[in-house]
């Protein structure tokens, strides 16, 4: 262990002893970004290792030719780039570089204990095994479905890429490989509590069953499951275990255990006090809330008091996936000021792309902070709330860019900028509190008259009405999406479908059939497409019936669910291709980028995508490849379609792709994006781009 000198004595020094070096294959983990439609950020990584010790190496490899645009994020955090040039189109050759350099930071510098490999691929396995070796503890971070399970077993500890993102937030969708995982975590908490009994350890510190637990499978981590502490998910898990409290510090036991009278241990309440995983006490802030959120959604009487902090919850998870907790209230601020002078001053002289450029430069020079990611985020909240003009032109980071017309004060644009926050949470079909999205928004719950501002900025630009004591959006009924065109078929299955009178018509039940189909959809298509319409029935009606807590979230969840299995049955079971695609184009219509279904579903879109387009191969009788096969990528398949010999294919593939235009045009400019990143010495990349391009300015 290093040590330095105090006096005439030796010390540890613990910043030398905990030291983190950090090898990132960028090739492998930004090309998965790209093909799951997930917004990869180095700074949420960065900030995650941090909170375990200083990093004191931070080195990625990759072809900066291909990922250009994430160089400035880099390099905020100080990390090195390493160039690693592609021989040829899809060959990453960062492994034996990343293994070479890890190797000789182990032998040069032993002060360094801890090795972080970002990666899925299963070749640093043997890196892991030797670093281990070494006596070095190793934690791999990896995305979940392409990390091989050998680098898992590997290593010392590993976790999830999306965790570490902030992309598992919505587990309770109850998708069957997070059922299957969370079993099989609870079997290994079981198992780890038994050990403990055996050595007779019981009750046991929760920090030291964690260790146990990581002993014996380095795969678990609580961030795997949406839980920032392990007290946390510990607490989900009690009717297996029992907790206790004892000195400020949390103990485990078993569920039939008996606490001895000469130990001074009092059962844990689950009121927090601020309880970290290894016990210590951090304050009131950690504290656990006395209900779920979704207790709100299953007719639970509950007080005013706890109602109110349900609500406050799902405010924040609102808050959350529209990404606004990256950004501090005055940066915010700051941003949209600056954004708003430049504009202002220079109207139509620079695209989007060159005034964040210009902007982060500024900032960089004066000692700011501020990536271009932040910048971009913050430069959405506008977006998505129309304030800027782009001159009839399809909007687009590369097109000059101006106000639009009626904003015309800073005060009006970043009020225009704020109120998204507002109209996400009506569109979710929450009750207004003025003074919690206030302390949400602005950290001031006095400032309720400016959410009001808000609200009836939202409402004379016509995108909220205000009837019976209530905001909702425009519409013919309380279900505001309900005449939009492309749900009109689902709309007619739910109003159609008759519910079984033995059927209890709540919400709780909606919620149960939702579950039982998510557990159904890998076997029976057919019984999974039931489950979910019955689920539709009842949430629709519960909505239009103005029950307490009836969301328009959940209904629009439970129809995407629907709109996907009833695809997969008509075009894999049936062979109904052609009757399939309205089913896949109400789908693509509920998941839109900007929407909270976006990450609850972003595991979907990717395949509902790949068999959209294979469909077209299928219907014509031809033979396409497997679109569950992990190299085969939406962008892939549109690139062998649009170039097909058959002309038959080409029309019949650009047609269905102009539906996907109107449906989703942000999903469909994702592709485009993707099929440029996928390099190759052909042109056909290229035009197929601009190809999706020119539809979505048609």
């Amino acid at each position: 262990m290093s040590k330095h000198m105090i006096g005439n004595s030796l010390t540890p020094n613990p910043a030398v002893a905990n030291q983190i070096a950090v090898f990132i294959d960028f090739e492998n983990v930004a090309l998965w970004a790209e093909q799951e439609f997930i917004d990869f950020e180095l700074t949420p990584l960065m900030e995650y290792l941090q909170s375990r010790g200083p990093v004191v190496i931070k080195r990625v490899y990759g072809d900066w030719s291909r990922f250009s645009h994430y160089r400035e994020e880099l390099m905020n955090n100080s990390v090195d780039l390493v160039q690693i040039y592609s021989v040829r189109a899809g060959k990453n050759r960062a492994d034996i570089r990343m293994a070479l350099d890890a190797m000789e930071t182990a032998i040069t510098r032993p002060q360094i204990q801890t090795f972080v490999i970002v990666s899925g691929d299963s070749d640093f396995g043997p890196l892991v095994v030797k670093l281990r070796e070494y006596s070095r503890y190793t934690l791999g971070i990896g995305p979940r479905d392409v990390t091989h399970p050998l680098l898992v077993k590997a290593c010392d500890e590993f976790i999830y890429l999306e965790a570490v993102l902030g992309e598992m937030h919505d587990l309770h969708e109850m998708s069957q490989p997070t059922a299957t995982d969370n079993e099989t975590a609870r079997t290994l908490l079981a198992k780890a509590l038994n050990v403990h009994a055996q050595r007779g350890e019981l009750p046991v510190l929760a920090a030291k069953l964690k260790q146990t637990m990581l002993l014996m499978d380095s795969a678990f981590n609580e961030a795997n499951f949406g839980y920032s502490q392990f007290k946390n998910w510990l607490e989900t898990n009690t009717d297996l275990i029992s907790l206790f409290l004892k000195e400020m510090q949390l103990y485990v036991a078993p569920k039939d255990y008996s606490v001895p009278g000469d130990l001074d241990l009092r059962p844990w309440e689950g009121s927090g006090a601020g309880l970290t995983s290894n016990g210590h006490n951090q304050g009131g802030n950690g504290a656990k809330p006395a209900i779920s959120p979704s207790a709100a959604l299953q007719n639970i009487p509950i007080d005013p008091a706890t109602q109110k902090l349900t609500l406050r919850l799902q405010y924040k998870q609102i808050f959350n996936r529209l990404k606004m907790t990256s950004m501090d209230f005055g940066t915010r601020r700051d941003v949209l000021r600056d954004i708003y002078r430049e504009l202002s001053e220079r109207p139509n002289q620079r695209t989007t792309d060159d005034l964040l450029e210009e902007l982060c430069l500024r900032y960089e020079a004066q000692g700011l902070i501020r990536s271009k990611t932040t910048l971009r985020q913050i430069w959405q909240m506008g977006f998505r709330q129309r304030a800027f003009d782009y001159n009839d032109q399809v909007a687009s980071v590369h097109v000059p860019v101006r106000l639009a017309g009626e904003i015309d004060s800073e005060a009006a644009f970043v009020q225009r900028a704020e109120s998204g926050f507002v109209y996400a949470v009506i569109n979710a079909g929450l009750d207004i509190d003025k003074e919690e999205l206030a302390m949400i928004l602005l950290n001031a719950r006095d400032q309720g008259d400016y959410i009001q501002s808000l609200l009836d900025d939202l409402e004379e630009r016509g995108l909220i009405l205000y009837e019976d004591q209530r905001y909702s959006l425009p519409g013919h009924s309380a279900i505001p999406f309900a005449d939009e065109p492309a749900l009109q078929l689902i709309r007619y299955d739910i109003e159609h479908v008759q519910l079984p009178d033995t059927l209890p018509r709540t919400q709780e039940k909606a919620r149960s059939l939702a579950k039982t189909a998510m557990l159904q959809r890998s076997q029976d298509f057919a019984a999974s497409a039931r489950s979910y319409l019955f689920a539709c029935r009842l949430q629709w009606d519960a909505v239009e019936a103005g029950d307490p807590g009836a969301g328009l979230e959940d209904l629009r969840w439970y129809m995407a669910s629907y709109a996907s299995v009833k695809a997969g049955e008509l075009s894999q079971i049936h062979r109904d291709y052609a009757n399939s695609r309205p089913y896949y184009l109400a789908f693509f219509n509920l998941v839109q980028e900007d929407d909270p279904l976006w990450s609850r579903m972003r595991g979907l879109i990717n395949p509902m995508l790949s068999y959209y387009w294979v469909n077209a191969w299928r219907e014509l009788g031809l033979t396409a490849a497997n679109p569950s096969h992990n190299t085969t990528s939406p962008a892939e398949i549109a690139v062998s379609a649009a170039n097909h010999q058959n002309s038959e294919l080409q029309r019949l593939w650009f047609a269905m792709t102009q539906g996907l235009a109107e449906a989703n045009p942000g999903l469909l400019r994702r592709v485009a994006n993707q099929i440029r990143l996928n390099r190759s010495e052909s042109p056909i990349y290229a035009q197929v781009a601009d190809t999706i391009e020119q539809m979505l300015m048609a």
